[in-house]
């Protein structure tokens, strides 16, 4: 296991967070805009999360085994005892919907900044959760934890997985349930929730990297989302319905298909995702408002402020490639791996970001530099 980065200089009145997800750069840039000391334990220990992190630990185990308890206890262990200044709880991302067992662990140690195992439980299992959205009368795609007769039109899923790369055409092996194939655009909501109410933040949009045997594989999004008024205000309230219903404290999204006019609520992600980056909040960082909910329930009076328009996108690897050691990364680039740094093939190089004036120059701008970066890094493989 690699030594811990030597801590960055904070100021006296400064707090550091413990943050655990499968990538920390997007929740430790969060925590650095929140004026908080991140100290990060990740799969990837990406170069720019070492320069934002107070102190790291690159998880010895590998994305597909996941979190475990005998290696993270350590990890955030070391990091406790090396931050600059008091510990004021832990931020989890994405690895631990699968697992919330872990999270009460992490609970007997330090302050959960987030939702508890419990939370979690109830909105990843999808026995409960679609009971709940049943009898609140939201609609959702037909899901089922038996594999249909006939599978044709229905999706497989893995209990808490993250990322679309867990779903596939309905097969019959693994911890999985089923659902309802429906054809639509992929909408996000960001909320934000104190356990008893909840704020829309906004909406976005997002789009797949589809490649052989995961062909619903994440690969982008954009804000603002486009959205027709009646199905944008339907969308909210079910958002807030089923947050208030559920418990659940802290940044979250909801994510939904929508049809025609119609939408349904397929997941909640109970925690900081995947959007953090597009969402630029121009009076409060997108972090504080996070820990004003989850420690004193405090939430938005106003919707704050986000201008013009941002998207971000994962550049995956077309072929197996070493990063060049002279790579000279532009300033809209995130999640970069070290030079020399071999990326198999289809798995992500970096993460490329682009802000406009407008969702579709937004889009237009992140694609071309993903092609950017591809045919850079081409040039000097």
């Amino acid at each position: 296991m690699p030594p811990i980065d030597s801590p960055k200089t904070s100021s006296p009145k400064d707090e550091s967070v413990l943050i655990a997800a499968i990538s920390g750069r997007a929740l430790a840039h969060a925590a650095r805009e929140a004026g908080c000391t991140p100290l990060v334990a990740d799969f990837f220990a990406d170069a720019d999360m070492q320069r934002l992190a107070g102190g790291w630990r690159k998880m010895p185990a590998t994305v597909a085994r996941g979190f475990d308890w005998e290696l993270l206890e350590p990890a955030l262990d070391a990091l406790a005892q090396s931050a600059p200044s008091p510990v004021r709880g832990l931020i989890y991302g994405s690895g631990f919907e699968d697992r919330p067992e872990l999270l009460a662990r992490i609970a007997e140690r330090w302050p959960l900044l987030g939702n508890d195992a419990a939370t979690v439980t109830r909105i990843k299992a999808p026995e409960t959760f679609f009971a709940t959205l049943n009898a609140l009368g939201i609609p959702h795609p037909a899901t089922t934890t038996m594999r249909p007769a006939d599978a044709t039109g229905w999706l497989a899923k893995r209990r808490g997985g993250a990322g679309g790369g867990h779903i596939s055409t309905a097969g019959d092996t693994g911890d999985i349930y089923y659902q309802e194939l429906i054809e639509g655009r992929a909408l996000s909501v960001l909320l934000i929730a104190n356990g008893q109410d909840a704020r829309v933040l906004g909406f976005s949009e997002q789009w797949t990297a589809p490649v052989p045997g995961r062909p619903w594989r994440y690969g982008g999004a954009v804000y603002p989302a486009a959205i027709p008024d009646k199905p944008a205000d339907g969308m909210a309230r079910a958002a807030i319905e089923t947050a208030k219903t559920t418990g659940l404290k802290g940044l979250a999204s909801a994510d939904f298909v929508l049809s025609g006019d119609q939408f349904y609520l397929l997941e909640i992600n109970p925690r900081p995702g995947a959007t953090l980056d597009i969402y630029g909040f121009t009076n409060q960082p997108p972090l504080t408002l996070h820990l004003d909910a989850v420690n004193t329930g405090v939430l938005p009076r106003n919707q704050p402020v986000i201008e013009g328009a941002a998207a971000s996108a994962v550049v995956f690897a077309p072929e197996s490639l070493t990063v060049p050691r002279d790579m000279c990364w532009p300033s809209w680039a995130a999640d970069l791996p070290k030079p020399g740094e071999r990326i198999d093939k289809q798995r992500p190089i970096c993460t490329v970001l682009a802000r406009a004036k407008t969702e579709t120059e937004a889009r237009d701008l992140v694609e071309a530099r993903k092609a950017s970066v591809l045919a850079k890094i081409q040039s000097t493989d």
